[in-house]
């Protein structure tokens, strides 16, 4: 009895082993710039002073954008859902793809999250967001740049950055405290 206990208990010992290791390899799968994205992002939406001007009572979407790589935003959704809320609103996180974004019309005041580089059809993007008013940010270096509303910068530190330009476009004012911090790009 005693051993049957002992094999039931190290069959058991080794599937937590293999469920645990499996888990964390999925966790590890992200690039620690989207890591780090996914960490600031809730920092750089509460500083959107528009933001608190409107309703509580109405989700905030958050839009995790792909050209192909559904699989890349979908790892991403639990992990902003894990935030719960920002400025008391309760986030509506979806997976989209950036053609579905386009021909969509989301709500003033969304947020669109890039999920994986967009090289070429990064402008486009970029115009929608201005015109729609939706606050855009990228992990990835090189598109605040290029347009992008909103990113971070890695020197010896990680530090918020801003396309002035590009909030200017889109009616986004950030609070000022926000601004002071973050590396701007004019």
């Amino acid at each position: 009895m005693l051993r049957f206990c002992a094999r039931i208990g190290l069959t058991f010992l080794c599937g937590l082993v293999s469920v645990l290791g499996t888990i964390s390899l999925a966790q590890d799968a992200l690039s620690p710039r989207l890591q780090i994205g996914i960490n600031l992002l809730p920092a750089i939406v509460a500083a959107n002073q528009s933001l608190a001007a409107t309703d509580n009572s109405r989700n905030l979407p958050i839009y995790l954008v792909y050209a192909e790589d559904r699989y890349q935003a979908e790892q991403i959704k639990p992990r902003i859902n894990q935030v719960g809320k920002i400025r008391g609103r309760a986030l509506e996180v979806m997976s989209i793809s950036l053609d579905e974004l386009l021909a969509a019309e989301p709500l003033p005041l969304s947020v669109v999250f890039i999920a994986e580089p967009l090289d070429r059809q990064l402008p486009d993007l970029v115009r929608f967001a201005q015109q729609q008013r939706l606050l855009l940010f990228s992990p990835f270096a090189g598109d605040v740049e290029r347009g992008v509303a909103a990113g971070f910068q890695v020197t010896d530190k990680v530090l918020p950055q801003v396309n002035m330009a590009s909030l200017k476009q889109s009616k986004i004012q950030l609070k000022a405290f926000f601004l002071r911090i973050a590396v701007k790009h004019e």
